[in-house]
């Protein structure tokens, strides 16, 4: 279960991390106001209040934690897509909003750490620095890269260094639908 009275939105990715746990991004946007009831001023209701987008279960199905959502130094996605676990526990979040043009590394417990590209119109499918309504994101810990499926609107596959968010590669770019 749950923590409290938390729900949650429409779920756009769940991933499985090193330790077997179980990490899941949900839209919080997408709850509708009567759905949140708890949180209304004044409340509507005791149930619900909406879960934080990322939510961690341990292998047994028991809630870890739950973090998200804007913060101070970093673009919180307008739509929650995508998360990855890499292998040194740290958590990568994608969105898909048209203005979605980036992504985000966090620590396991909700630390701001990097923030590759940012909100607002792409640069196109050959831009190094700008995402184009990332996907998905993998990683490689034998090269320290992050993988972006930048494929809703770049259609490539993007290459960074993980630790630095420098570019590296990319192909796949000039597609059309």
């Amino acid at each position: 279960p749950l923590k409290g009275n938390w729900i949650w939105g429409q779920v756009s990715s769940v991933t499985v991390d090193s330790q077997d746990h179980v990490w899941v991004l949900h839209r919080p946007n997408t709850l509708l106001d009567d759905d949140k009831g708890a949180q209304q001023k004044p409340a509507l209701n005791r149930c619900c209040e909406a879960a934080p987008p990322v939510v961690e279960f341990d292998q047994d199905g028991n809630f870890v934690q739950g973090w998200g959502g804007p913060g101070q130094g970093y673009d919180w996605p307008k739509n929650e897509h995508g998360i990855h676990v890499d292998w040194q526990g740290n958590v990568w979040i994608s969105g898909n909003d048209p203005t979605d043009n980036h992504i985000l590394k966090f620590t396991r417990d909700g630390k701001f750490i990097l923030q590759i590209g940012k909100p607002g119109k792409s640069e196109g499918s050959n831009s190094r620095t700008q995402l184009g309504r990332p996907a998905s994101i993998e990683s490689d810990a034998s090269h320290n890269d992050i993988f972006v499926g930048d494929g809703y609107g770049n259609r490539r596959v993007i290459v960074f260094d993980a630790t630095t968010g420098a570019y590296k590669r990319h192909w796949g770019a000039y597609g059309a639908v």
